[in-house]
This record gives structure tokens, C-alpha cells and sequence, in this order.
């Protein structure tokens, strides 16, 4: 049985991992874009170092683009086996991939100008600046919505005779799920679990991950190892509640917080409509600016059994999880525009959480002047992403090939934090790791964040594989 990781090794995004079964079935866990160089894009996504047409299974853990984003590539190129999810993953995937597409044209588009601004300026335009292609079309995403099967938690799906998939709750988004793969080999069977991404303990709207136990090989994200969560999901209400207070109420600016389409902008409403059903909240607007964060939230709305007990309990109790007076739902791009004219204190929760594509740009770009505005992170942002650079305190950013002073305040939060830290990590793999496993593999993070984290588990061997690096598992 060989293993290679092909994305997400020693960095976070990209997530792609082939697994060769002894009686040769090919199985791709994830398929996701790699974002880690943009100027690199195109390269590093499109194409494969494998044959799509020899992949059998291609299981999907969540929905989430670093994960899911190149599936229809992978189908572009050949791939026609199954595709396994969850119900909500598959859904959530369609809304996201479309949306990656759309980004696709749009950047293609603005390509398309540079290019031929050049050309008028008698300037050389570097070749590959000079055509952008798109890694795929509206057609792939329908062929992968036909040939997904979903299957529930805790259900054995048996693929074929030497392998059988098992998901437990992963946490982390609506779906999420870890892969337990049951493997027939010499008339046993042994257990290869891959965490996909998993959840932060004690999140808002998801359930806890799932351990995964008597595992003989465990492949697992590692995206805070060597890091702790300096605030604890308890407090994201009163986290939000402070930055409201002391941007909009103090000194009478505009909260802009950029937050992942699909997870991070519902707990964030979620935790905002908490707060007014507790009278805590002030009475100003709070504007969600995402065209897919709407449709995302329809779902989580019509699958509330994948939610945690406390999301269950309060939608039963006020007959929805989002919907509240402050909150003001923005559709399309002139409703955008307006926000920055709008002469009152107010809160902007706008895709995408890096600060990288979306309409999120335009209200950083809008809003970051000024200084009695505040720009709130929510969670991680990669290396080169823009949200990475204003968290770095630089003066001054680029946002659409323009310089603009950085006046307002920056700030971060890891209340709302979809991963598990350095000790939730731990903690997880004490429900995972036991006599049976032989080896585990850390993905997705950076590699000194991995070590640190390797160097503190009760576990060993543990290994860091580079990308195409391949393993033998006896």
C-alpha cells in the first residue's frame, strides 16, 4: 500500500492525497486549489502529477475550495470513478465552485485588460500575463454533481472488495467529515483515517470532531500546531461585542470583518443574533455582503441535524439560527457600493476571509482609510494573502494594483476559529492514536508549526511528508 500526499504537504492549501490500495484500487482524498502563490496559480492547478483516469474513488471531507476547488479539473482531465460526500458537502460544493469559476473569469477578465492596456502602451507583456485560461467549466461542475454518491455518518459504504468508507463527524463546517478507510489486506482488516480539516472544540453552530479510534495509520491536518487560540469559543459573543463597542459605539466607525463564505460568516451571525436575543447588542446595522454566504446559510437552515445541540436548541426556541432585525442581507454589488457613502456606524461581514478575491476587497479598500474604522480578522489567513500582509502592520497595502494607507485599526480573532489549536490537536489525537497505529502523518501546515507539534505528541513515528514524497505502509 504506497501513500503521497500531492497537496496541503508542508503547507496549508491544496489538500490532495493518493492512496494505492495492495489489490491496486487508486484513491484521491480531497482535491483542493493551491492558493499558496498566486502568481503561481494556473501552474500549480492545472494539471496533475497523476492520471485523473486511474483514480477509482475520489472521497471529499468537506466542501471547503482548498479541499474540493479542482474536482472538476480532475474530471476536465479524465477522471470518471465515484465521488463520495456528504449530503451538505455536496451541496455546499456546488454554490462554491460555481462562485471559484466565476472568480476564475473575473481575474481571466482583468488579465484580459492589463494585457491590452499594455499592448496600447507599446509595452511587453509578460506571456503569462498574456492569456488566462480556466481550469475548468459550468459543464465539469454538473458532471461531478451526477457522479457524487452521499453517504451518512457512521455508515459503512462498501466500494469494493478490498475497500469499505466509513465518515465520522469532522466539525469544523456543516458536513465536514473524517474518512475512515477499511482496508482488506492478507485477510485483515486495517484502518487508514484521514482528518480531512477538523473543527475547533466548542465551536459555534458544529459539533466536536470525532475521534477516530483503533487506526493503524492516521493522516491528519495540523493547521495551529505549535499555536494556541488566545480566546476560547465561549467568548466569541463577547469578543464581537467588544469590537462593536469600541469601533461603532466609542468612536462611531464602521467593524468590517472578512469571513469565509461557508462556516465563519454563520457563526458570525449566529453569534450576533445571540447578543440581540440577550439584549447585549447595540442597536446598529449589521450588513452580510456575500452572495454566497447567502446560499450557504439556506443550507445549514435545511440541515440542522448536522449542527450541534445548542444551534438546535436555540433555532427550536426563536424559529431561526440568522434572522434578526439588525441584520440587513446584501444581494447585489450596487447595495455594496453603497455601504461605503453610508454616514452611519455599522458592521460589514463580507467574503472572502483572507481578504483575497470577493467583494470583500472593496470594503477593505473603502474603509481601511479611516481611522476610526476597524478591519477584524477571523481566522487564518496564508502567507502572501493580503489579510496575511495588514496583519503584518504594514503602512501601507496593494488592493487592485493600487497602494492605499492602512489608517484603520487591524485586528485579529480566533474565537471563531474552525480548527482545532495546538492542545485541541493533542487532545485529538489521544482518541485516535492507540496500540494498533503504526505512523501518522501531519498535512496541512506550514512545516515548523508541524514539528513543534510533532515534538509535543505521545506518539512516534510521525512524519512530514513533502509533496510527492511516497510512503510504503506495511
Amino acid at each position: 500500500m504506497k501513500f503521497t500526499s500531492w497537496g496541503a504537504a508542508q503547507q496549508v492549501t491544496g489538500s490532495k492525497h493518493l492512496l494505492v490500495l495492495p489489490g491496486g484500487t487508486r484513491v484521491l482524498i480531497d482535491c483542493g486549489l493551491d492558493y499558496e502563490k498566486r502568481s503561481e496559480f494556473e501552474l500549480r492547478n492545472g494539471t496533475f502529477p497523476f492520471n485523473p483516469a486511474d483514480i477509482d474513488l475520489l472521497v471529499l471531507t468537506h466542501a471547503h475550495i482548498d479541499h474540493s476547488g479542482n474536482v472538476p479539473t480532475l474530471i476536465k482531465q479524465g477522471f470518471n470513478g465515484t465521488i463520495l460526500c456528504t449530503k451538505p458537502t455536496l451541496e455546499l460544493s456546488e454554490y462554491l465552485l460555481r462562485d471559484s469559476l466565476n472568480i476564475q473569469r473575473m481575474e481571466a477578465a482583468a488579465k484580459e485588460r492589463v494585457r491590452n492596456k499594455g499592448k496600447k502602451k507599446g509595452i511587453k507583456v509578460k506571456k503569462q500575463a498574456d492569456t488566462a485560461t480556466l481550469l475548468y467549466s459550468k459543464k465539469h461542475i454538473e458532471d461531478m454533481l451526477g457522479m457524487a454518491q452521499t453517504i451518512s455518518f457512521n455508515k459503512l459504504y462498501k466500494f469494493n472488495q478490498e475497500l469499505s468508507v466509513e465518515f465520522v463527524l469532522a466539525g469544523h463546517i456543516l458536513g465536514a467529515a473524517s474518512a475512515i478507510l477499511h482496508i482488506q489486506e492478507n485477510g485483515e482488516t486495517i484502518k487508514m483515517g484521514f482528518t480531512g480539516d477538523l473543527g475547533n472544540y466548542g465551536s459555534k453552530l458544529v459539533p466536536d470532531p470525532t475521534p477516530m479510534p483503533d487506526l493503524k495509520w492516521l493522516v491528519s491536518e495540523s493547521t495551529y500546531g505549535g499555536r494556541n487560540h488566545v480566546a476560547d469559543t465561549d467568548d466569541a459573543c463577547n469578543e464581537l461585542l467588544k469590537h462593536v463597542v469600541d469601533t461603532c459605539v466609542t468612536k462611531g466607525g464602521k467593524l468590517v470583518i472578512p469571513a469565509f463564505s461557508v462556516g465563519r460568516t454563520q457563526a458570525i451571525i449566529f453569534a450576533f443574533h445571540q447578543l440581540y436575543r440577550d439584549g447585549k447588542l447595540p442597536n446598529i446595522k449589521i450588513f452580510t455582503d456575500s452572495p454566497l454566504a447567502i446560499k450557504s446559510t439556506t443550507v445549514y437552515e435545511n440541515h440542522l441535524q448536522y449542527l450541534n445541540e445548542e444551534a438546535r436548541a436555540f433555532q427550536q426556541r426563536h424559529g431561526s439560527l440568522f434572522d434578526f432585525p439588525n441584520l440587513y442581507v446584501l444581494e447585489e454589488e450596487k447595495e455594496s457600493n453603497l455601504l461605503a457613502m453610508l454616514p452611519e456606524p455599522c458592521v460589514i461581514i463580507s467574503a472572502a476571509g483572507m481578504v483575497e478575491g470577493g467583494r470583500i476587497q472593496m470594503h477593505v479598500k473603502n474603509h481601511i482609510g479611516n481611522s476610526d474604522n476597524t478591519i477584524l480578522i477571523a481566522g487564518f489567513c496564508a502567507e502572501g494573502t493580503l489579510g496575511h500582509r495588514l496583519l503584518q502592520g504594514q503602512d501601507f497595502v496593494e488592493i487592485n494594483y493600487r497602494r492605499e494607507p492602512v489608517r484603520a485599526d487591524i485586528f485579529r480573532t480566533d474565537a471563531f476559529s474552525a480548527h482545532p489549536d495546538h492542545n485541541g490537536l493533542l487532545k485529538f489525537f489521544k482518541g485516535s492514536i492507540g496500540d494498533k497505529t503504526k505512523g501518522v502523518f501531519l498535512v496541512h501546515g506550514d512545516v515548523v508549526q508541524m514539528n513543534l507539534l510533532a515534538a509535543d505528541m505521545d506518539f512516534k513515528p510521525v512524519y512530514t511528508p513533502e509533496k510527492g514524497q511516497t510512503f510504503d505502509l506495511i
